[in-house]
């Protein structure tokens, strides 16, 4: 029991996309009737991962429903049918009227993984009332945010690509994180690499994510070794005192304080989850799949190309939809978890099929999945830059939803804009080959991409990324057309 525990453990830490897929190829094997190949994607899929029972769940609209807590995802009638009230408290006629909201819980679900690094006060790890206060307090925080800073990513941005010199070959994914450090510290914290406490802060942030994702979740202190989690918490009390002193040094009136709404006690813990280094990750994964469909997707006439021929009034749109499309099919983040405060009953939305999921329970809602979900999404494993055009068009899952939808979604689009918008205008080009059958996959180029190639040819967490490095060359658009 132990080592089918730790081997379900391990295989899901490779790679989620292979190991769904899989169990659904067990089931359908041993089980037929209960997965059909049209609504495989749909099904909830159960496993043992670090020691905890997992409900896996890839439909869209089953997603949708938890994460807005609409109550539909319960027995079709709004309500749970509930064999035991929430621990502590007695059962009473009122609890079938409770919301999703309040049964599937998101600090219990998370607390392993994040108390020990990012403690209270955190937003992530608030559920019902006191989450939604706070989340519209921070909402008026950051309302002007993405606006104010602007023209400082901007100028990052266009010092960043001065360093491009035609010719040369970068490793894009490597490239395009040394550029999120640039702007989340300087955005957040107003560093810049010369500044002495940029490179601490980001070592620290790395040390502190090693350990967060150990898969030897013990913190061990010893004269002559520390494990990993150990060691990301030591990371965790020396960053804390760090950039509170880099809040304390902004003015009241920066974009980041300017509204007031936050004081600088919380704001300098919200900024150790900010300036992350799972936050610098989600932003390369996310920068790097944009770039790639920007300049790498086959054929006659590279994205942004296209893009740059378009009057000026009508690129906005265009590219806000190649960069829908590439969160859509490519988020940062496969899944989000959430644990179940009741015996519950979720009912996939396409089917009569009721599965029932005890109290104490985690539900992780697999993301990447949903976003690709026939149902919903016509040729859904496939990218299609245009597909955002349609004003009615569902938006993918990369920043979750409804009212815990991730509190950076609107700076981190943003700032994946500016940098896009930079590179167009800028008219740098990139060339290279993307051979890995995953990484296609992972992409939308290539649609039926087996599991095992996105196995081998993808990293999925913490963030989605190529496995091995993307070589491109740096090439100018004035030059190609002369060629």
């Amino acid at each position: 029991m132990v080592l089918s525990t730790l081997n379900q453990s391990f295989a899901f830490h490779a790679s989620p996309e292979s190991f769904i897929s899989t169990r659904l190829q067990n089931l359908s094997v041993n089980d037929p009737d209960l997965v059909s190949s049209a609504a495989s994607r749909q099904k909830i899929i159960q496993a043992a991962i670090l020691n905890r029972k997992v409900h896996i769940i890839s439909s869209y609209e089953l997603c949708k429903s938890i994460l807005l807590g609409d109550g539909t995802t319960l027995d079709g009638h709004g309500h749970s049918n509930s064999e035991s009230p929430v621990p502590g408290e007695s059962k009473s006629s009122n609890d079938s009227t409770r919301s999703d909201l309040d049964t599937f819980a998101v600090g219990p679900a998370y607390h392993q993984l994040m108390a020990d690094f990012f403690p209270p006060p955190n937003i992530l790890l608030e559920d019902a009332g006191i989450h939604a206060t706070n989340k519209e307090r921070w909402k008026q925080q950051l309302s002007t945010f993405p606006a104010d800073v602007t023209p400082l990513i901007r100028d990052i941005t266009r010092a960043h690509l001065s360093t491009f010199c035609e010719g040369s070959s970068i490793d894009l994914y490597e490239n395009l994180k040394d550029l999120s450090w640039k702007i989340l510290l300087g955005v957040f914290l107003n560093l810049s690499p010369e500044d002495e406490a940029y490179s601490t802060i980001e070592k620290a942030q790395e040390t502190l994510l090693r350990g967060q994702f150990s898969l030897f979740p013990v913190a061990v202190n010893m004269p002559f070794w520390q494990s990993p989690r150990s060691k990301g918490i030591k990371a965790r009390h020396d960053l804390l005192p760090m950039l509170r002193e880099q809040v304390d040094k902004q003015q009241s009136s920066c974009p980041l304080l300017r509204q007031q709404k936050i004081g600088k006690d919380e704001m300098s813990s919200h900024c150790l989850l900010f300036t992350s280094s799972i936050a610098n990750k989600a932003l390369a994964s996310l920068l790097t799949a944009t770039i790639m469909n920007l300049f790498l997707l086959p054929g006659p006439t590279p994205l942004a190309a296209i893009v740059r021929s378009h009057p000026s009034d009508m690129r906005g749109s265009l590219l806000e939809s190649i960069l829908l499309e590439t969160e859509r099919l490519s988020p940062p983040v496969v899944g989000v978890m959430r644990r179940v405060q009741r015996d519950i009953d979720l009912s996939l939305p396409e089917t009569e099929d009721r599965h029932r999921v005890p109290a104490g329970c985690d539900v992780w809602l697999y993301l990447a999945g949903a976003n690709r979900d026939p149902a919903v999404f016509s040729d859904a494993e496939k990218f299609m830059f245009d597909r955002f055009m349609a004003s009615d068009m569902p938006r993918g899952f990369a920043f979750g939803f409804g009212n815990k939808t991730c509190l950076g979604s609107e700076i981190v689009h943003q700032i994946v804009s500016v940098v896009a918008t930079e590179m167009i205008d800028t008219e740098i080009t990139l060339h290279g080959n993307v051979s890995d059958y995953g990484v296609k996959g992972w992409l939308g180029w290539e649609t039926g991409v087996p599991p095992s190639a996105f196995a081998s040819d993808l990293k999925q967490l913490p963030c989605q990324r190529p496995r091995k490095p993307v070589h491109v060359s740096v090439g100018s658009a004035s030059t190609d057309r002369e060629d």
